[in-house]
């Protein structure tokens, strides 16, 4: 249990690009860009969260309607919940026997 929240700890901490930004509008396009690749991943793994491709449609629209610090936060939170995703996925394949009640 300690491996899966240090690798989730490290999913969520894990830089996604710099902080200072030339072009925080087109990095956060490729910050959306990003959310929508590991969620088409978490799909092929047949994990998609609930939450996650509304997310990257809110990140979307924020953009278009020039939030752009809103966009990355949402597009951020929507590229953590993919990459999560997927983690959990890869954990469950290794580990679902531990989900088996014993007697």
């Amino acid at each position: 249990m300690k491996k899966v929240i240090s690798l989730l700890s490290l999913l969520v901490l894990m830089p996604s690009g710099s902080m200072l930004l030339a072009d925080p509008a087109g990095e956060c396009a490729a910050l959306i860009g990003q959310a929508e690749a590991a969620n088409k991943e978490a799909i092929a793994h047949n994990n998609e969260w609930r939450d996650t491709a509304k997310r990257i449609k809110e990140a979307k629209a924020a953009l278009e309607k020039g939030q752009v610090d809103e966009a990355t936060t949402i597009a951020t939170l929507a590229l953590t919940q993919g990459r999560q995703a997927v983690a959990q996925d890869e954990y469950m394949d290794k580990n679902w026997e531990m989900m088996i009640p014993r007697h």
